[in-house]
């Protein structure tokens, strides 16, 4: 018997949008004189962007403290502008994405950064339409925390079995289905078409 899915959730980083780092460590590194690598530290470190992250400071906080490390000269929008620079637009997931919130709610469920989600926000055609929007710097926990997966099902108010968690990374998509939840590992959307299918969402 299939699941009654009623629920969609997509992480962000991924699946909506690849991540691309590395050039604009590269950017930043040709306005100073550190290699690359650790450019990418300063501005891009797993321990720091778990600070703001995980709302445990402000990416203000985060990226002058960055700018002061890097020793350039750059005001605050340019640093943030070049932040979120890294976010690409996944197009080609789009239109699969808008035929689902046709007959389903959709929602965000993202480790990210308030300028990220920002930035994300105004890229995605149907940002409008998540319901909910689990980010990780609001809910102050971060996959695959069971407090993040508890967020989701709080406000979202669906049954954890009827609903359908879409991430690239096995760990969340395990602590999801922990938590009831069905997962699906996005490795391709060619797979996640065919997963969809099988559930009876398209």
């Amino acid at each position: 018997m299939k699941p009654n899915i009623k629920l969609v959730a997509f992480d962000l980083g991924n699946v909506l949008c690849s991540v691309d780092e590395i050039s604009a460590a590269k950017l930043l590194s040709e306005l100073c004189d550190k290699p690359w690598e650790d450019v990418h530290e300063i501005t891009f470190g797993q321990n720091k962007k778990l600070k703001f992250e995980r709302g445990e400071m402000s990416f203000d906080e985060h990226a002058i403290r960055a700018i002061s490390k890097l020793g350039i000269d750059m005001p605050l929008d340019e640093f943030t502008r070049i932040y979120d620079g890294v976010l690409i637009p996944s197009k080609n997931m789009f239109p699969l994405v808008e035929q689902i919130a046709i007959s389903h709610r959709i929602a965000l469920v993202s480790n990210t950064s308030q300028p990220h989600w920002k930035s994300a926000e105004k890229f995605l055609p149907f940002s409008s339409k998540f319901d909910p929007v689990i980010v990780s710097y609001e809910v102050a926990s971060m996959k695959p925390e069971p407090a993040f997966y508890d967020a989701l099902i709080k406000r979202s108010n669906i049954p954890r079995g009827e609903i359908l968690f879409i991430d690239d990374l096995s760990q969340n998509v395990e602590a999801a289905e922990d938590s009831g939840m069905i997962g699906h590992l996005f490795t391709s959307q060619a797979a996640l078409e065919n997963t969809l299918a099988k559930l009876g969402v398209i």
